[in-house]
């Protein structure tokens, strides 16, 4: 069955602040993610958590999609007990977890049907853009529960499996470029 983003979440802009020097907790940004919409660094920006930041503070299963740039990707923020904002980059999508598993709809996201989708959907003269509006009427198959959570589960053990196979990579490059140094001395 096909449901509306909008029909299963909560869709809001991130905080449209910037990092400061005396910030006190995490504040996500793009460049803190990798091209496969990973988090890859833990040298977070911050930022100073206030009454006003207080409604921006990210929640568990919260899924962040980015749909600005040369690069879509959707992550789900698994809470660790540390408050957490994120930038205006991206969108914040709260799921009705009644309805539909967090990593579930992160994993449907990143498809590439989905992408290629949301590309056509979107616009712009230099950079393109999805609007909040296309996002919440797009619509993804929601499974029941338990294949929701295959499907995820899935997804996860492909992006680690992804990522130790360019780790792999690294380590033969170096590996190779060390034996070649040594032969050629």
């Amino acid at each position: 069955m096909q449901q509306a983003i909008e029909n299963i979440s909560d869709i809001k802009i991130g905080f449209p602040g910037q990092a400061q020097e005396q910030g006190n907790i995490p504040f996500l940004q793009l460049r803190q993610f990798n091209e496969d919409g990973m988090l890859f660094t833990n040298d977070a920006d911050f930022i100073k958590l206030t009454e006003k930041i207080g409604p921006h503070v990210l929640q568990n299963g919260d899924v962040l999609f980015v749909g600005k740039g040369h690069r879509l990707f959707a992550w789900c923020y698994i809470e660790k007990n540390i408050p957490t904002v994120a930038s205006s980059s991206f969108f914040v999508i709260r799921p009705n977890t009644k309805k539909i598993h967090p990593e579930y709809l992160a994993a449907i996201l990143n498809a590439p049907q989905t992408k290629t989708a949301l590309m056509q959907l979107g616009g712009g003269t230099n950079i393109f853009s999805i609007r909040k509006s296309e996002l919440a009427a797009f619509q993804i198959p929601v499974l029941p529960m338990d294949q929701q959570i295959r499907v995820a589960s899935l997804a996860s053990f492909h992006q680690k499996e992804i990522q130790l196979a360019k780790e792999l990579i690294s380590q033969k490059q170096s590996l190779y470029s060390a034996i070649i140094s040594k032969l050629i001395k």
